[in-house]
């Protein structure tokens, strides 16, 4: 097995959203979580490890441009904003070598839509958190 070592940098990320790449992205993160717990029965020491549900949750970061483009498609789509939305996200890790990685993040529902500046900014980044139905790794 050959096993990949290179080490994606931002500038090799691309994340697509409604069929376009958003691209005022400052940042992106994703993870996958699953309930866990110790059991412990007669004795002082655990019986097993319990697996529960998982879960999924990450923020895109984008300025403000990009929002208000994703809003007026929400709009357009006759929702109220971006909130009403559940995108696709697909991420894809391309390195100068060739060496191509993709991420696809299932039915993403952002949960907040946050404007805010202060003296100084040039520009306003805005955090999309989202909740998702599964992430699927290595696609394409």
């Amino acid at each position: 097995m050959v096993f990949n070592s290179k080490e994606y940098s931002f500038c090799d990320v691309s994340v697509y959203a409604l069929g376009r790449p958003i691209v005022t992205l400052r940042g992106i993160e994703y993870k996958t979580k699953k309930n866990k717990e110790v059991l412990y029965a007669a004795g002082e020491t655990p019986r097993s490890i319990q697996h529960g549900k998982r879960e999924v949750e990450g923020t895109v970061t984008i300025l403000q441009s990009d929002l208000i483009a994703l809003n007026r498609a929400a709009q357009e789509a006759g929702k109220t904003d971006c909130l009403d939305l559940d995108v696709d996200l697909v991420i894809t890790y391309a390195s100068e070598d060739g060496i191509v990685t993709t991420d696809k993040i299932i039915q993403a529902s952002f949960t907040e839509d946050a404007y805010s500046m202060k003296e100084g900014d040039l520009y306003m980044e805005c955090p999309l958190p989202f909740i998702a139905m599964d992430i699927k790794k290595n696609v394409i």
